[in-house]
């Protein structure tokens, strides 16, 4: 699959819409940028196999992404306890000021990331 997909492509979900263990993951990555912690780069890869949606937009200008895991995984997930759901931040990171937030129940299936507005 070739290209990014672009932002006005991305279905849009309320915050308010969110499950609360998406919010509670979305408030405690607000809270490690805060106080200074790292959290963990998204590498954007999706788009590998026919499977996978397109790739997020490139990130702007002094901006990179990182995700953060949601919940835990079901016993059977092939995945392990990572599991499926992710929060992907668009993060500056010289400010480490949050540009977009995207959410998805299933990252590793085809065009599954809403941003969250």
């Amino acid at each position: 699959m070739s290209g990014r997909i672009a932002v006005s492509q991305i279905p849009i979900r309320s915050y308010s819409s969110l499950p609360d263990e998406a919010k509670a993951a979305l408030i405690g990555a607000k809270n490690t940028l805060k106080a200074g912690g790292n959290l963990r780069p998204f590498g954007n890869n999706q788009g590998r196999t026919p499977l996978e949606g397109q790739p997020l937009p490139a990130p702007s200008n002094g901006c990179a992404y990182f995700e953060v895991q949601v919940g835990q995984a079901r016993p059977d997930d092939p995945l392990g306890a990572a599991g499926q759901k992710r929060i992907v931040l668009e993060v500056n990171t010289s400010s480490r000021q949050i540009l977009e937030v995207y959410y998805s129940e299933q990252h590793y299936a085809k065009n599954s990331f809403w941003r969250v507005m």
